[in-house]
């Protein structure tokens, strides 16, 4: 008999043993200013809610190939840290770093809902109903560049843009 799943809302650090039931939203590659890349993505359980995960590079060979974008599986346990990403993509206070004891089992999971976009209002923007750390869907066009910061070895290149309400 297998154990009960956790909720993603209910991750904290006072453990490690961890059963998620989660669909894989996204997933990225980041390459620090040392030039190593990691693996991040987000999860969403059953109830909605979502929790960043990191898969750091001596991790990444073992599941580059297997994490995809849109599938549910099972995930075991995970080293919870604060999510002290300098942008986050998600409202959990709380990060999952993939341990070499973490496990992962694709499954056919109907009760997830598939990937979707959380639209913010530019009207809530606008009014500062919104954090500055947070990296935010929205629909919008750029109407302006403002400024763009050349691209340095080890730097992203940074642009300012003025974006115009679509609604």
């Amino acid at each position: 008999m297998s154990r009960k799943v956790d909720s993603v809302k209910d991750i904290n650090d006072s453990k490690e043993i961890w059963r998620l039931a989660v669909r894989i939203m996204d997933v990225w590659s980041v390459v620090n200013n040392k030039g190593i890349k990691h693996l991040e993505m987000i999860v969403m359980d059953s109830l909605g809610d979502q929790i960043q995960v990191l898969i750091r590079h001596d991790h990444l060979l073992k599941w580059k190939e297997v994490i995809k974008e849109n599938m549910t599986c099972i995930i075991n346990n995970g080293s919870v840290y604060n999510n002290d990403f300098q942008w986050k993509v998600c409202d959990h206070s709380k990060k999952i770093v993939f341990l070499g004891g973490t496990t992962m089992k694709a499954i056919e999971l109907q009760n997830i809902p598939p990937k979707g976009y959380f639209f913010k209002d530019f009207g809530e923007i606008l009014q500062g109903k919104c954090k500055t750390d947070r990296l935010e869907d929205i629909i919008g066009a750029v109407s302006e560049i403002n400024h763009i910061q050349s691209n340095t070895p080890g730097k992203k290149v940074v642009v300012s843009v003025v974006l115009k309400d679509l609604k």
